[in-house]
């Protein structure tokens, strides 16, 4: 994924607790996050609705509706969705 993926409309934050948080995206085909760091947190990416290309450590993966995937990194992660209605729960949950 490139860095000039459109980003989307800031996440419903369905969940603010001291271990971490629960975010729900929606996105329209091609929009994405560039890439950024989750270090100090595991990463759990559930794809409600659509398809997503999900870049970790610069390997991509995509992922469908119904598909969930664990990851715990200090490297680099970016998504894109690969349709509209692109809809993914993410929880970071914070290791310390």
């Amino acid at each position: 994924m490139t860095t000039d993926s459109i980003r989307p409309a800031a996440p419903q934050v369905l969940v603010k607790a001291p271990g971490g948080r629960a975010l729900l995206f929606e996105y329209r085909a091609g929009q994405g996050l560039p890439p950024h760091t989750h270090a100090g947190q595991a990463v759990v990416v559930a794809v409600l609705g659509g398809r997503l290309r999900l870049h970790v450590d610069g390997q991509p993966r995509d992922l469908a509706a119904g598909e969930v995937t664990h990851v715990q990194t200090d490297g680099f992660f970016s998504s894109q969705a690969l349709e509209d209605g692109t809809r993914v729960l993410v929880t970071l949950l914070d290791l310390a």
